[in-house]
């Protein structure tokens, strides 16, 4: 009946378990797909045109015949001719192996040669890359973060972190961002700007992600060996030897002496062994033992006196079952839950407040009692001033980060020296006596010759 009871509990458990893994997945995916809905509706419609991604295909195929060309005319150059008749030879070479006329996007191939750097000026020439990248990077974000669902490994879901904040970028320099980046003094204002709602649904996702691998890494290797063991422990149960075999066990036995070497004779007791049938018993005990020739024979025995062992080990403790799981050994859900959503919610806050002071330097210049020329200057809500401010913010971080690992090592140290100090025992005095009292030495009686 414990034995039951311990089962049904175990199974509850693992069901539990494995639907808070399922829930921080989804979760996690839910938040991913929402931040990435977001950056798409962030940049603006023109972007996602395929003509551009087509004309940045042919950008770099032409960037590659533009380096032919000039590579070209050094060499001919270098050959002696001059630079009409140099000109006029990667001509005709691009014509007859490039094919179309003599000109490359519309500039001709005369004014490419002698003047590269007057290509790379014309206007909107790099719009169509910055689509391109765009459409490119989003969708390595969009794979990774599918990866990571798949996987749980939270460098997938870093790449797709990166890629989104790349993207945003890219689109800020083409001017496609349709974000308003300037803020007011008040926090109300920062927190429902689309530009912090987008930075937070990244952040979260990403948070989140590493949450889910968390949970992942503890609880997945239990539901794992959970699920092997379960399995095993069944197996064992319901194995049962076959009667056949048992029933040929003993005709088995004396037909493997007989062939081992060990022949009876009618007149004498012992057995003799000749030079072949020592030979073919040593085969038959190097291809038993090393090559498992009965294969099968072999597996039912050890499957037989592993059941018997663990009927054994049943009896003595009904809960081997939980044991040989390891489930106990595993954090609690309420813990794990605990875990998360306190360490979440802190990081989150902390995040929140320290892009606000990095936003607005003026109340910290205020607390720094600062000059009011520096503080009421235009300079103080200039991108030069906020990163003065986060600079050090950042480097506050690494400094406590430093100081926390240097202090876990310490401790760690610490302990490992007072583990391999040698243990002292108290002494019972009346051992001690006992041991310290010399031994008479015994007498042996002589014997009478």
């Amino acid at each position: 009946m414990s034995e039951v009871i311990g089962t049904r509990v175990e199974e509850d458990k693992v069901r539990k378990m494995r639907n808070l893994l399922n829930i921080t997945r989804v979760f996690a995916a839910l938040v991913f797909i929402a931040s990435l809905a977001l950056v798409i509706s962030s940049i603006d419609s023109s972007v996602w045109n395929f003509q551009s991604f087509w004309y940045s295909l042919k950008f770099f195929v032409f960037i590659f015949e533009i380096l032919f060309l000039l590579i070209g005319y050094g060499i001919a150059y270098m050959l002696g001719y001059d630079d009409s008749g140099a000109v006029a030879l990667m001509d005709s070479f691009h014509s007859a192996v490039f094919g179309g006329g003599g000109t490359i996007m519309g500039v001709p191939i005369e004014d490419i040669i002698l003047q590269p750097l007057e290509f790379f000026a014309q206007p909107n020439l790099f719009e169509p890359l910055y689509s391109f990248f765009i459409m490119i990077i989003l969708f390595i974000s969009l794979i990774a973060g599918l990866g990571f669902l798949r996987e749980c490994n939270p460098a997938l879901s870093a790449v797709s972190f990166f890629g989104m904040n790349i993207v945003l970028g890219l689109a800020s320099l083409s001017g496609k961002l349709l974000i308003d980046l300037d803020f007011g003094g008040n926090i109300t204002q920062m927190i429902f700007s689309k530009l912090v709602i987008t930075a937070f649904l990244i952040y979260f996702s990403l948070e989140l992600s590493f949450q889910a691998s968390y949970v992942y890494n503890v609880i997945g290797p239990n539901i794992h060996r959970h699920r092997r063991i379960s399995s095993n422990i069944k197996r064992i149960k319901e194995f049962k030897m076959p009667l056949e075999r048992m029933r040929k066990e003993k005709p088995e036995t004396d037909e493997e002496s007989e062939r081992m070497g060990i022949r009876g004779s009618k007149n004498t007791a012992r057995a003799r062994m000749t030079v072949s049938t020592a030979f073919s018993r040593i085969k038959g005990l190097v291809g038993k033992k090393l090559f498992r020739i009965s294969l099968d024979e072999d597996w039912d025995k050890m499957n037989n006196r592993l059941k018997s062992y663990y009927e054994q080990l049943e009896r003595d403790d009904p809960m081997i079952a939980v044991s040989l799981s390891a489930s106990a050994y595993t954090p609690s859900l309420a813990r794990l839950i605990l875990i998360i959503t306190t360490g979440t919610l802190f990081r989150m806050i902390a995040l929140l407040l320290l892009s606000w002071l990095a936003l607005n330097p003026i109340p910290i210049l205020q607390f720094l009692n600062m000059p009011d020329s520096i503080v009421n200057s235009i300079e103080a809500g200039q991108p030069e001033m906020i990163l003065m401010v986060l600079a050090p913010l950042t480097v506050l971080f690494l400094l406590v980060g430093l100081i926390v690992q240097f202090i876990q090592r310490r401790a760690t140290r610490r302990m490992e020296a007072i583990a391999q100090r040698p243990i002292i025992h108290p002494v019972d005095e009346e051992k001690e006596t006992e041991r310290r009292r010399p031994r008479r030495r015994q007498r042996t009686p002589r014997t009478g010759q």
